[in-house]
């Protein structure tokens, strides 16, 4: 993977993502809501589930919603929907559960049927994550660094993860396989009434 600013606003066939349907989240005319509270109950209260909260209300609420991509008059529902592809683990301490992957968050601005990806980006990296009982918080989140930063940070945060890191990130066909199915999950288990997600400048891709 080329040396280059990692956290750039949304590029259509660059995407990487897992989201199983674990907690997003949706938000109308810009204002953050959790998901129905049906959705809350079924999704398990996981380390996961932190990190998709974590990613949906800290880094995904600073994207743009994309007000000047809807036809005049259009509100459009928006959801956010947090993605990452885990490159490792390590569970040995619940004060500090120690989760290395390819974080990306995206929002979608519903018009119709169609879910239309209005902003996002990639936020490659560690994240730390608490256990109190059966709850999980996260409690740090160390960033790749941007431009020329990109390559020394990434070596250093994920040490000898860094070539599998590296391959997850160059692997658009199996992060374009992914994202499709992650998009579906989360229409499904949201109840979205949604059949197809599109990039700007492509054709929309059914669910």
């Amino acid at each position: 993977m080329k040396n280059r600013d990692k956290r750039r606003a949304f590029a259509a066939s660059v995407v990487v993502c897992i989201g199983l349907a674990t907690v997003g989240c949706n938000h109308k005319n810009g204002a953050l809501q959790q998901p129905p509270a049906a959705a809350q109950q079924q999704s398990p209260v996981t380390y996961v589930s932190a990190i998709d909260r974590y990613l949906t209300e800290q880094i995904g609420s600073q994207y743009g919603k994309g007000e000047d991509m809807l036809p005049q008059g259009v509100a459009g529902e928006v959801v956010c929907i947090p993605c990452h592809t885990i490159v490792d683990v390590d569970e040995k301490d619940a004060d500090d559960i120690k989760v290395w992957g390819d974080f990306w968050v995206f929002n979608y601005r519903q018009v119709g049927d169609t879910l239309k990806c209005v902003s996002g980006g990639n936020h490659p990296g560690l994240i730390h994550v608490r256990q109190t009982g059966e709850q999980f918080e996260v409690t740090g989140f160390d960033q790749v660094e941007d431009g020329s930063r990109f390559l020394p940070s990434a070596k250093r945060i994920f040490g000898d993860r860094f070539d599998a890191f590296q391959r997850i990130n160059s692997d658009e066909k199996a992060r374009e396989r992914t994202r499709a199915e992650a998009v579906a999950a989360f229409v499904k288990d949201h109840n979205i009434d949604a059949a197809m997600f599109q990039d700007y400048g492509w054709d929309p891709v059914k669910l």
